[in-house]
């Protein structure tokens, strides 16, 4: 009994070793391109008159970490799934924002920079693809409604439905 009690928590312990290890992969390739979180807060100041601020907050990422209970939002584990990282400062970025799947928007925030899109990419935003969806969708995520929706997940239905609008560009001025 104490063996088996022993393997699991053992068990637990190296899944939440290997879960930080990944954040922490993710983030030191983050910090060593320069590149930091920003929070959606800042992203929908531009992005409100698109409507992508208003859409994306009704959608089932934003309100992710809001949907746990309060015992699972201290779980570890969980973070990586729920929260998009800190911010410069430190302030945890709960709920899946916008840097989860587009990018650390620290240098290609600027209006300036967001016109070109060539240019926002070589400032770090990322254009999400299904490995980004597979990095939370997966069967060896922590949580059953994640586990299971991999393995029903598909990429082009999601991609088809999208998980907020898309932007619109504003035609050339003449």
């Amino acid at each position: 009994m104490q063996s088996r009690l022993f393997s699991t928590i053992l068990g637990v312990f190296l899944a939440i070793m290997l879960v930080a290890a990944v954040s922490a992969g993710e983030a030191a390739k983050t910090a060593k391109a320069g590149y930091a979180y920003i929070g959606a807060k800042k992203c929908s100041m531009c992005h409100k008159k698109d409507g992508i601020k208003e859409s994306w907050m009704t959608s089932k990422h934003a309100t992710a970490w809001d949907d746990l209970t309060p015992e699972q939002q201290k779980d570890d584990a969980l973070k990586p799934y729920y929260t998009t990282g800190t911010t410069a400062k430190g302030e945890l970025l709960t709920g899946v924002q916008c840097e989860v799947c587009h990018g650390p928007g620290s240098a290609y925030k600027k209006k300036t920079i967001m016109k070109d899109h060539k240019e926002a990419i070589a400032n770090g935003l990322l254009v999400p693809d299904e490995k980004a969806c597979l990095k939370c969708h997966n069967e060896k995520a922590p949580t059953k409604a994640l586990a299971a929706s991999a393995k029903d997940f598909s990429y082009e239905k999601m991609k088809a439905k999208g998980v907020h609008k898309k932007a619109v560009k504003a035609a050339p001025k003449k």
